[in-house]
């Protein structure tokens, strides 16, 4: 009898996820949790397995067990982003896939809680009815209503920012790997386009993933391109944008709107505080959140069925997405 696929979930799952995940796997293959392992058995379970599906790879697998990695033939994130693997020391046969659009909708629903928030004003309106001034005419807010979104990386969250968009009767200009796309779209190219479409966008939405060949992306000249009042939100990665040019550009123009969820700084990934170089959480035009746009109700249980369904793909020889290239993220340190 042919022996099933072994699938080895690396992070902590409560009851109801985890029959989730086996509904998604079983019976093709047999499931089992590394924190159900004794620690005598992790290796085991580790050796043994042809896929491994974790979530914060760098705490859930020791440097020592790298090696037992060798033979398994799939390394699949829960997360989206996955420059914090440390890809030099993952066997380099080893397949890695991201999960490609699985957090996409709570993303995309953060993502335009901010442009909302920034084109009508809402906190610096607050702030001044806790002081007692009642600004019912000034300033006059912004409309979405036929204006442009540019949305610079239009893969699983970007195609559904740019979903919701639509729903406020805005246009799509995109910015992917391929430079096409069947969808309704006003323009679509690649990075390499980005001083075509940056000029024609009243909204600017950077969801790319960080490589090596997109840090820092977005930097002095690319803002200069931009609408003097447009508004640029960033839910990807703090690395894409250079820091200071941000910063300055925010603080020399105050119609320039910039709603920010990840930093440059922070302790997502495990150690170190949140602390800024430039207080952008001073500046009028600057709206924050703690990298927290896929904390959801139901978002990690959503993401995790969407990667399980992605080894199952995987295991049973079909078409699977997010496979990772090593090369894009050489001499890429995590955000």
């Amino acid at each position: 009898m042919t022996r099933k696929p072994r699938v080895l979930v690396t992070c902590a799952m409560n009851d109801r996820l985890r029959t989730s995940v086996r509904a998604v796997l079983e019976p093709a293959c047999t499931v089992s949790f590394l924190k159900d392992c004794a620690e005598t058995e992790r290796s085991g379970a580790i050796q043994e397995s042809d896929a491994l599906l974790c979530f914060f790879f760098n705490r859930e697998i020791r440097p020592e067990e790298y090696p037992l990695l060798e033979k398994m033939r799939l390394l699949q994130t829960i997360s989206t982003g996955v420059d914090f693997l440390p890809f030099a020391d993952i066997p380099s046969g080893l397949p890695i896939a991201c999960n490609a659009g699985g957090w996409a909708s709570q993303i995309a629903e953060h993502t335009v809680a901010m442009i909302l928030a920034l084109s009508r004003q809402l906190l610096p309106l607050h702030e001044e009815l806790k002081r007692g001034r009642f600004h019912k005419e000034e300033p006059i807010l912004r409309t979405l209503r036929g204006k442009t979104a540019g949305i610079i990386g239009y893969g699983g969250i970007g195609k559904k920012v740019a979903d919701l968009l639509r729903a406020f009767g805005m246009k799509t200009a995109a910015i992917n790997s391929s430079g096409r796309t069947q969808d309704d779209v006003v323009f679509c190219g690649t990075l390499d386009d980005l001083a075509t479409m940056l000029p024609m966008s009243d909204v600017v939405v950077l969801s790319l993933p960080l490589m090596r060949h997109t840090r820092n992306v977005i930097g002095k000249r690319e803002l200069e391109t931009m609408k003097r009042n447009a508004i640029f939100v960033n839910v990807a990665r703090a690395r894409l944008v250079d820091e200071e040019a941000l910063y300055e550009h925010c603080r020399a123009n105050t119609d320039f709107l910039t709603g920010i969820d990840v930093w440059w700084k922070e302790p997502t990934w495990g150690g170190g505080d949140f602390t800024l170089r430039f207080p952008f959480l001073d500046l009028p035009n600057v709206l924050g959140s703690p990298h927290n746009s896929n904390s959801a109700e139901n978002g990690f249980e959503e993401a995790s069925i969407a990667a399980a369904g992605n080894v199952a793909c995987f295991l049973r020889g079909d078409p699977y997405s997010g496979r990772v290239d090593r090369e894009d993220y050489a001499e890429n340190a995590s955000d």
